[in-house]
């Protein structure tokens, strides 16, 4: 059989990298209907075991319905108040080189969040350059959620925090 011919078959699955660029260009293609935001998560948690099951559902099950019910009214609607919700991934015994403080690493989860335009304003105060104040008691009224930062995420950002996201794992 001629080479060219067998070529296509021999890498049946994309690289990270394709995968990484895939995930960018789609968000990017997203960015007149949506606004993304970083979101990153701290558990409290004292375990040395990685649990990421009971934190990512954690985060799925109260961080993003604590956000939907800012974004819809209406219960009904949360499923749809965010459009893409799926793009988390947890660390744990994994920490920035440059941080110096301490050896503790805790439990979190990285995440992208798309917000429809039109309901940004419930979400992201463009004033204080924040979360609406009301969402961030919310948020802090989760027992096992320790801190969170949100960001808005800028057009030439978008690669750069997909990478940070997926640093290290396997996709």
């Amino acid at each position: 059989m001629k080479p060219e011919y067998v070529e296509p078959f021999k890498r049946i699955y994309p690289t990270k990298n394709e995968l990484l660029n895939a995930w960018a260009d789609w968000f990017e293609s997203k960015g007149e209907e949506w606004d993304l935001f970083t979101l990153t998560v701290v558990f409290k948690a004292g375990g040395k075991i990685p649990r990421p099951d009971r934190w990512e559902a954690a985060y799925k099950n109260q961080v993003l319905l604590k956000i939907r019910r800012v974004l819809e009214r209406n219960e009904k609607n949360y499923e749809f108040a965010i459009p893409f919700n799926d793009f988390c991934y947890y660390e744990f015994d994994e920490a920035s080189l440059f941080r110096k403080t301490g050896l503790r690493k805790p439990h979190h989860i990285h995440a992208l969040i798309p917000i429809r335009k039109a309901s940004t304003y419930r979400f992201w105060s463009v004033d204080d350059q924040g979360l609406q104040n009301r969402l961030i008691k919310d948020l802090h009224s989760i027992k096992t959620v320790g801190s969170i930062l949100v960001e808005p995420i800028k057009k030439d950002g978008i690669r750069d925090w997909i990478g940070y996201c997926v640093k290290g794992k396997i996709i």
